[in-house]
């Protein structure tokens, strides 16, 4: 498939800070993750501070994969509302979920702390509505449980509404916490700088062909015929770890997103917050720190990985469709921001579970191999979480949250 198609915003406003080698010997490690995006570059980061002898590899550069068309929106909310997910999991799970997500978008705030680059990362609040009045009563009993259950939210009816938006509201919940954005690149690289200050090894253009199991550890080979020998593995390689798997975990669609030149002034809009309305496929726009607005959604189903949609290209017509009528509804948001113009459009690969969460850790038909793969909208804070959790692991300490996230849950 081709993960990501068009002109990223991310990368195209910074540079490659650092260029790594490709593997050109054979080696050995404690721990190998495969894949050096933003989830790679987490997982590096908690295993380093453990002292944890760890080695990362990826077919392609640093952050050139899924993270350059990350929206990189962080919020406590997953693609699952609390009340669908009470009724998947239970109310008991449902909530630690929710919990766990609010949690780690300020563990990410601290991870930052300890980084050399604050990574455009800003504490952010988040508004999802609804513009149909048939489902206000479920977004009430949405509001309520996740009342009942501490979040700080309020309940923004359609005249109050019009206080705060410039768009047609008929109901929302107002989240005053639990939510964040960032540069995926900035925070990929800075991760990976730290964790090499702590003995991580990188190496960049270096695939994975083959592995096998070898008593209480794996052997894998490059393209390049060199061996690493890990007695553990980590994936994180994104939407191409689902490889891996032997049944279907997840939905892939194709999202599009365009991103403006920067605006003078966000009217219409309270607090530039997140905001992400109840469709299906929904609708999502942030800003960014030099005042750009981020807008995504309009997806499509992917099919077979050798469909049109899975290959799409920027110059196709399809995806030309989408990117106007994206840019056509961020004009009808707030017709009083005068100055939008697009800068870049881009499309990804996106996907979910049935029940939103991502899927962490073991996998009984992979001995000594560890899952991060955070399918859905909260991907980084789902990094964070499998960071967490795999770490536990490795060092033989419990963690009863894994159990949400197993594989046969």
């Amino acid at each position: 498939m081709k993960l990501v198609s068009g002109d990223m915003v991310w990368t195209n406003l910074s540079n490659i800070p650092i260029k790594y080698n490709y593997l050109d010997k054979n080696i050995e490690c404690d721990v190998l993750i495969i894949g050096a995006g933003v989830t790679g570059a987490i997982a590096s980061y908690y295993l380093t501070k453990e002292n944890i002898n760890t080695v990362m590899v990826d077919k392609n550069i640093v952050g050139y994969g899924s993270t350059r068309a990350s929206t990189s929106i962080l919020q406590y909310e997953i693609d699952t509302d609390l009340v669908g997910l009470k009724g998947l999991i239970g109310e008991k799970k449902a909530v630690r979920g929710f919990k766990l997500c609010e949690k780690a978008v300020y563990d990410i705030k601290n991870i930052v702390n300890d980084l050399d680059d604050d990574c455009d990362f800003t504490l952010k609040e988040c508004f999802y509505y609804t513009k149909n009045s048939s489902e206000v009563d479920l977004l009430k009993k949405e509001y309520q449980l996740r009342k009942k259950h501490g979040f700080d939210v309020e309940f923004l009816g359609k005249e109050k509404s019009k206080k705060y938006f410039s768009f047609p509201i008929e109901g929302g919940i107002y989240s005053n916490k639990g939510a964040a954005q960032i540069n995926p690149y900035k925070f990929t690289h800075a991760l990976i700088n730290k964790a090499r200050k702590k003995s991580l090894r990188v190496y960049e253009n270096t695939r994975i062909d083959k592995y096998f199991i070898e008593n209480d550890h794996v052997v894998l080979k490059t393209n390049n015929d060199f061996l690493i020998k890990a007695k553990k593995v980590i994936i994180a390689t994104g939407y191409e770890g689902k490889d891996f798997i032997k049944k279907d975990i997840v939905n892939l669609t194709r999202t599009f997103t365009i991103v403006t030149k920067p605006v003078k002034k966000f009217l219409g809009w309270f607090n530039t917050s997140i905001i992400r309305d109840n469709e299906d496929s929904y609708t999502y726009l942030r800003t960014t720190k030099d005042n750009r607005i981020i807008i995504g959604g309009e997806d499509i189903k992917i099919g077979n990985e050798n469909s049109k949609i899975s290959n799409l290209t920027n110059d196709d017509l399809i995806a030309k469709k989408k990117y106007d009528i994206l840019s056509n509804k961020l004009k009808g948001y707030f017709p009083g921001i005068n100055d939008i113009e697009i800068e870049y459009r881009f499309s990804g690969v996106f996907g979910v579970t049935k029940d939103g969460l991502p899927y962490i850790g073991e996998y009984d038909k992979c001995p000594n191999f560890y899952f991060c793969l955070g399918y859905g909208s909260n991907g980084i804070i789902y990094s964070v979480l499998g960071g967490q959790i795999n770490r536990d692991i490795i060092l033989n300490k419990d963690n009863p949250d894994k159990e949400l996230f197993k594989f046969n849950r």
